[in-house]
């Protein structure tokens, strides 16, 4: 039976390991953005800006670190990013596709119904023998080598 959705919480050490080193790579980009306080942190951290970047990057050396050693320990920072990135995701897809389907597609559909547009061409024919529609002739197969 296929599940709606597969949650990755036994990686094997491959996988650890990379994860370990985009993690310094991204808790390191976090901790540059917190101590010059840009970005998501420009509402300002005030006292707190130190330690929020020492902590930040102190996650990202220790998964790099971590990643060269012993990849088993990044398993619980994976674990706890994909359990609360997950739902985030999960939740923000839906919604994204919801909205290209309702604000995009559906007018779209809506506006060729109303001016009466069959690209399929799905209008019942009463008196057509059949809807068979002739193929166009076959090409040369030197044609397919210029698709432009």
């Amino acid at each position: 039976m296929a599940r709606i959705f597969d949650l990755d919480l036994r990686p094997d050490d491959r996988t650890l390991r990379s994860f370990g080193f985009i993690a310094l790579a991204g808790f390191g980009m976090l901790a540059l953005l917190a101590w010059q306080e840009w970005a998501i942190f420009a509402f300002g951290l005030g006292s707190w800006r130190s330690g929020v970047a020492a902590s930040l990057l102190g996650i990202g050396l220790l998964a790099g670190t971590l990643s060269l050693v012993w990849p088993r320990g990044n398993w619980p920072i994976y674990v706890g990013l994909t359990l609360v990135a997950f739902p985030i995701g999960f939740v923000l897809s839906y919604v994204i596709l919801g909205g290209l389907f309702y604000l995009l597609i559906m007018p779209i559909g809506l506006l060729m119904r109303a001016v009466g547009y069959d690209p399929m061409h799905r209008k019942i024919d009463r008196s057509a023998e059949s809807y068979w529609v002739e193929a166009r002739a076959a090409r040369k197969p030197e044609s397919y080598f210029r698709q432009f």
